[in-house]
């Protein structure tokens, strides 16, 4: 059982005292039937009149050892589990903060965003039902030894329906967990309808045979869900009724079967149907548990089970020290680089290099080519974000490798061309309110947005607007190289123009390493090289014009 595997990482000197804590509630509730059917049959043999206090004061101090213990076990419960979820969630970040970028862009995110966040969430809210499972099943062992004291007839017999009931139920359990799993793709098809319609509303409007067509399939995968839910309605009441079968049929038994076998029993039998009454509270909480945890130790599972997963994922050479670059390095050298994208059996394989390029500290480098050239495969080789198959990369005389791949990341300030845009500017430990102001004009994002404290107070802005954000958050990080992935494509032309001829001159006279992909070729002007990409090779294009440009703020 995944929850078990879960709660084992709470740690034996805790599980020791939630055991205590649990065996406490059982015993104590216990007790309350053991002091009731004492005082019922004092009434009824002796004829008492008054009370008994001497029973009625240890009533009370059972009532309030079950409280105390029982409260105290179901919050220390939740307590010990959230900080357990919140341990493995972290360490599923850390692994994914670790992992090499290749093999998490194939493993894909929606798996992970179900385990870090969804997962978590639903072990988290069902905490208090493990608690009452584990005090159910102590109080249901308390309860029957208690039988057993009484008749012994009557204990093996109800054992016996018990366990058969359980196995019965742990069936009817399974049958309810296969229809859940597939009602689960039942959803997963209406969601990903739904997300049909809003992603592409504007193409179903163009539309009348897809809008149609996407109606249709609406329906039908509606319908369908729909059937299924009702499926799992049904063995979930079929559970629900077998459960109160059981119970129904071990009063039966004990009022129209047990009297004819033992003569004896018959003096125990209100102090025994008593007992079997009291066993209706931890049975039918382990019934609602048992179909509540079906779905928290589903949870259980895809988050511990993801780690292991994410373990193959990891970048070589993490837990070794880092080794520095220096912080005035003088070039970038790719030695015969090459990289390989894996493909399906009998289809060609993308690849692209080799890449023999030295990149000079402080000089503009623009690299052109079409689409699907393998500009933006030779920008995650260049940052280290792929790993190259053959060749090696170099600053100055020093090979990068796994000790030294996280340094030289760290020379580099990036707005790629599918870039995210942080609320917060991470890594950016103290900022210059001065500088962020300059930017931010500079950027002529000043009336548009601004940073509040270390927030962007807007991000729900144009791609243009949020790439200038984006730059704004690179040069915060003062990086020695700044790499910007076709930024200036989603400029208006006023911008753009300001881009090149304003912006670009002065990040050179700055120091800065600039290297662009673009296609604006009225602007290769400016560079002072021009790569060219096509096919997946790399080739230097000499340029017609010198640069000549002329920086304005520094």
């Amino acid at each position: 059982m995944n929850l078990l595997r879960l709660i084992k990482l709470i740690g034996p000197a805790r599980i020791r005292r939630l055991l205590l804590a649990a065996a406490g509630s059982a015993l104590s509730s216990t007790l309350i039937l053991v002091i009731v059917n004492a005082a019922a049959s004092e009434i009824a043999e002796q004829q008492r009149a008054g009370v008994n206090f001497v029973l009625a004061g240890a009533f009370l101090a059972s009532l309030a050892a079950y409280m105390a213990t029982e409260g105290w076990m179901v919050t220390q419960m939740a307590a010990y589990l959230e900080e357990v979820v919140d341990t493995v969630r972290m360490r599923l970040v850390d692994q994914v903060r670790r992992s090499d970028l290749l093999k998490l862009e194939r493993f894909g995110q929606a798996r992970l965003f179900e385990s870090v966040t969804q997962a978590g969430q639903l072990i988290s809210q069902n905490s208090e039902f493990m608690a009452i499972t584990l005090r159910s099943v102590l109080s249901v062992i308390a309860v029957l030894v208690y039988m057993a004291v009484l008749s012994p007839l009557a204990f093996f017999v109800i054992s016996a329906v018990l366990v058969g009931g359980a196995w019965f139920y742990v069936r009817l359990s399974r049958a309810l967990e296969e229809q859940q799993v597939l009602l689960m793709a039942e959803e997963e098809a209406l969601f990903e309808s739904v997300s049909d319609l809003f992603d592409g509303f504007k193409e179903q409007r163009l539309s009348s045979a897809r809008s149609d067509d996407l109606n249709r399939i609406f329906v039908t995968t509606s319908d369908r869900t729909m059937a299924q839910r009702g499926r799992v309605h049904m063995h979930t009441w079929q559970q629900f009724i077998f459960g109160e079968m059981v119970f129904n049929l071990m009063l039966g038994i004990l009022v129209f079967v047990l009297p004819h076998y033992s003569s004896s029993f018959s003096q125990q039998m209100v102090k025994v149907a008593a007992a079997v009454i009291f066993l209706s509270t931890p049975i039918f909480g382990l019934m609602q548990s048992l179909a509540v945890m079906t779905a928290a130790d589903g949870a259980a599972g895809r988050m511990l089970n993801l780690e292991k997963d994410l373990a193959a994922l990891a970048e070589p050479g993490q837990d070794a020290p880092f080794l520095d670059l220096p912080a005035d390095f003088r070039e970038i050298r790719l030695d015969g680089v090459e990289f390989t994208f894996p493909a399906p059996a009998g289809e060609p394989a993308f690849a692209v290099g080799p890449f023999d390029l030295t990149l000079r500290r402080g000089e503009v480098v623009f690299i052109t080519g079409g689409n699907g050239s393998g500009k933006s495969t030779f920008i995650k080789l260049l940052t280290g974000l792929y790993q190259p198959m053959r060749g090696r990369l170099m600053v100055d005389d020093l090979a990068i490798g796994p000790q030294r791949l996280d340094p030289y990341r760290e020379q580099m300030a990036t707005v790629f061309a599918d870039f995210h845009l942080f609320a917060r500017l991470y890594g950016v430990p103290a900022l210059d309110t001065a500088e962020v102001d300059e930017l931010m004009r500079w950027m002529e994002m000043q009336r548009v947005t601004r940073v509040d404290g270390d927030r962007f107070a807007r991000r729900d802005l144009s791609a243009g607007q949020r790439k200038r954000l984006g730059l704004v958050a690179a040069l915060l990080e003062h990086k020695p190289v700044l790499i910007l992935d076709e930024w200036a494509a989603d400029q208006d032309p006023h911008f753009r123009r300001k881009f090149y001829r304003e912006v670009v001159p002065a990040l050179k006279e700055r120091g800065l390493t600039l290297i662009a992909v673009t296609h604006d070729d009225q602007y290769f002007d400016v560079a002072d090289r021009r790569l060219h990409m096509e096919e997946g090779r790399l080739r230097e294009v000499p340029l017609d014009t010198a640069w000549h440009g002329r920086g304005v703020p520094a």
